[in-house]
C-alpha cells in the first residue's frame, strides 16, 4: 500500500524503499536460508557499541572493532549451527592468520570452516574461540569508538563480555519466503542501479523473515518510479518507487510485514481498538522485547508502532530487525495466519 507513514508521536514524512536486481528477465531469488544462524547485533557490555566491521569493509583481513550502534549490514551477526560469526551472509569473523596466542586481530575473511573461524557464545557473557579457548576482547579495555579487537586471555572484564541478540547457534524458525524480481531486458543506468539496491536489501530482509518466522511465501517484487513511495499487499507484490534514500533493510522489511498481513489482512483492523492494538500474543511480545510489563502497541489501520519500521530512524541497530520480525510473527498468531 501507498503510506505516509504514522507513529505514536503523528504524522511523519513518507518511508518510500527499493527497487528490483541486476540480472536480465524475471529471476525468483531463493534466499539462502539462513535456518542454521541466527541474525542480531553483538554489544559490548562495557562501550554499548556494537562489534563492528570498519567503514563497511568487505576487504579480507580487516581487523573489526567498537562503534555506535547502528543499522548496517557490518554490524549485523549470523551465528550459524556451525559455530561461525557470519557478515554480508559471506565473510567470517575469526583469528587473524589462524592465530592462538593472545593479542592475535580478530578480523573478517572468506569462510573456510576451520576452527579458527569459530566461536562459542557463552552463558558468561563472553565469546571465546573454539580454537584457541581465549575471549574476545576490546583492547586496553577502551570503550571508544573504533577500539579495536583482538584475542586474549579471559580476563573476566566487561571488556570481554557481549550481549547479544543472536544467542545460541540456529534460528528459532526456518521460513521458506522467496521472490522474484520483475526486470527490464534491457535495464537503462537507472534501472540498474536501483535492481542492485533491492537486491541488497530484499536479501538481508527475507533471511531475516526467515530466520523468525515459520511462513512460506513467494513474493513478487517490482521497480516503478512512479510509485510515491512504496506498496506491499498480502498477495505478495511488492513495488518501489524511485528514492534512493529508502531503498535499504529497512524499508524492505517494512513492505513485506505487510504481504504477511500487517495492515493487509481482513482480520488485522478487527483486533484494533482506539489506536491500539488488543491481540493478546502481540501485546506479550513487546513486553517481553522491552521488558515494560506495561507497554502499550500502537496500531492503525495500516501500521504498528513500535518495531514496525515505519520510518529509516527506526532502525537504530540489527535488534530492531530482530524485534519486527518477533512483533511480524506475533501479529499473525493474533490473526490466526
Amino acid at each position: 500500500m501507498d503510506r505516509t507513514i504514522r507513529s505514536a508521536s503523528g504524522w511523519i514524512r513518507p518511508i518510500a524503499t527499493l527497487a528490483c536486481v541486476l540480472l536480465t528477465g524475471s529471476i525468483t531469488v531463493a534466499v539462502a536460508s539462513p535456518a542454521a544462524a541466527a541474525i542480531g547485533a553483538v554489544r559490548g557490555v562495557a562501550s554499548g557499541r556494537c562489534l563492528d566491521v570498519p567503514g563497511a569493509s568487505t576487504t579480507n583481513g580487516v581487523q573489526v572493532g567498537l562503534w555506535d550502534c547502528g543499522p548496517g549490514a557490518n554490524q549485523e551477526w549470523n551465528y550459524t549451527s556451525s559455530k561461525q560469526l557470519k557478515v554480508y551472509g559471506n565473510k567470517c569473523l575469526g583469528a587473524d592468520q589462524g592465530g592462538t596466542t593472545a593479542s592475535t586481530k580478530v578480523v573478517i575473511g572468506d569462510c573456510n570452516g576451520q576452527s579458527s573461524q569459530q566461536w562459542n557464545i557463552n552463558s558468561s557473557g563472553t565469546i571465546t574461540g573454539v580454537a584457541s579457548s581465549l575471549c574476545l576482547d576490546a583492547i586496553g579495555e577502551a570503550t571508544a569508538n573504533g577500539t579495536l579487537l583482538d584475542l586474549w586471555t579471559c580476563t573476566g572484564g566487561n571488556n570481554q563480555k557481549w550481549k547479544s541478540t543472536v544467542g545460541s547457534a540456529g534460528c528459532p524458525a526456518s521460513g521458506g519466503i522467496t521472490y522474484t524480481l520483475n526486470r527490464a531486458s534491457s535495464p537503462t543506468a537507472d534501472q540498474t542501479d536501483a535492481y542492485n539496491r533491492i537486491a541488497t536489501a530484499m536479501n538481508l530482509a527475507v533471511a531475516e523473515y526467515n530466520c523468525y518466522l515459520n511462513v512460506t511465501k513467494s513474493l513478487n517484487v517490482s521497480y516503478n518510479p512512479s510509485v510515491p513511495t512504496a506498496d506491499g499487499s498480502f498477495n505478495g507484490s511488492i513495488r518501489f518507487g524511485s528514492n534512493r534514500s529508502f531503498m535499504k533493510q529497512v524499508g524492505a522489511q517494512h513492505e513485506i510485514a505487510h504481504t504477511l498481513g500487517v495492515g493487509t489482512q481482513s482480520k488485522w483492523s478487527p483486533l484494533v481498538s482506539n489506536g491500539r492494538w488488543t491481540g493478546a500474543k502481540a501485546i506479550a511480545e513487546l513486553r517481553a522485547l522491552t521488558g515494560d510489563p506495561a507497554a502499550v502497541l500502537h496500531a492503525d489501520a495500516q501500521h504498528f508502532w513500535p518495531n514496525g519500521l515505519n520510518q529509516e530512524s527506526e532502525a537504530t541497530s540489527a535488534d530492531d530487525y530482530v524485534a519486527n520480525c518477533r512483533m511480524v510473527a506475533a501479529f499473525r498468531s493474533d490473526m490466526g495466519l
